[in-house]
């Protein structure tokens, strides 16, 4: 049945899941202090936390138009991303099993979610595929060829970099602008991994309304960790104008002109 429609259980399992989305948010940003008790383990300094809270907000921002939306192809893209990142979770779980708060609520919600999320996800991915009719939206336009290469060529070099700094954690340790243990280097890698992923899936759907949730997601997560980097710049090992803080702030007004000029030609063909 091609209808591009979004089906009642892909519906209800994105909306759980935002549930749980939020939920980390809220600790992870604003109670940083606490994730020993409340969250699946202390994460320190409070630069990674927040950064761990912003990524799933931007998650959480996206999953919610899989739950309430109307078309399945806008959000599918991040299912695959979703389901590498489940991976990398469940495996820096395994490699790191004593850094966590073993026996707490909120670990066996994590392991849960984790152990069930990497076959579930794409499991609703190839169920939910065949609704998607390949065809444009009345009012879609189509990204450029040039635009899609480079946004997978972006995402190829991501993709690659995580994974040499998911298994030799120490690399991003040495060069990242705070401070990292070898657990969050890794779940960084897992967040980082989402845009990987991400970037190369949007860029093979050439309708521009394959990519808007995407990007949507990305640019609130960003701005986020951008208002964490202000809030904490003692937690940087230099200042908090370093290579990272640049390359953010060139992704996030790229992703704004982009997104600002597609939106514009959009309303422009209707």
């Amino acid at each position: 049945m091609k209808n591009d429609d979004i089906l009642p259980l892909t519906r209800v399992i994105t909306g759980v899941v935002v549930l749980f989305l939020v939920t980390a948010f809220g600790i992870l940003f604003f109670l940083p202090d606490r994730t020993g008790e409340l969250f699946a383990w202390s994460i320190k300094p409070h630069m990674s936390s927040m950064f761990f809270g912003s990524a799933y907000l931007g998650g959480a921002w996206i999953l919610a138009q899989a739950a309430i939306g109307k078309r399945w192809h806008r959000v599918q893209a991040v299912f695959p991303a979703v389901t590498v990142f489940t991976v990398a979770m469940l495996a820096a779980t395994l490699l790191h099993w004593e850094r966590f708060s073993l026996g707490t609520i909120p670990f066996m919600a994590w392991l849960i979610l984790y152990i069930v999320s990497p076959f579930l996800i794409p499991a609703l991915w190839m169920y939910n595929r065949r609704t998607d009719t390949h065809e444009p939206e009345t009012s879609d336009v189509t990204v450029s060829t040039v635009a899609r290469l480079v946004t997978r060529f972006i995402g190829t070099l991501v993709l690659l970099g995580v994974t040499i700094g998911f298994f030799y954690p120490t690399l991003f340790i040495n060069i990242w602008p705070w401070t990292l243990t070898p657990l969050t280097a890794r779940v960084l890698c897992g967040w980082l991994s989402v845009i990987g992923t991400g970037a190369v899936m949007i860029s093979l759907d050439p309708r521009w309304t394959g990519w808007r949730a995407i990007l949507e997601g990305i640019f609130i997560a960003y701005s986020l960790i951008f208002v964490a980097v202000f809030m904490n710049p003692a937690e940087f090992t230099t200042s908090i104008f370093n290579w990272y803080t640049v390359v953010m702030g060139i992704m996030l007004l790229s992703i704004l002109i982009f997104y600002v000029r597609m939106e514009s030609k959009r309303r422009n063909a209707d």
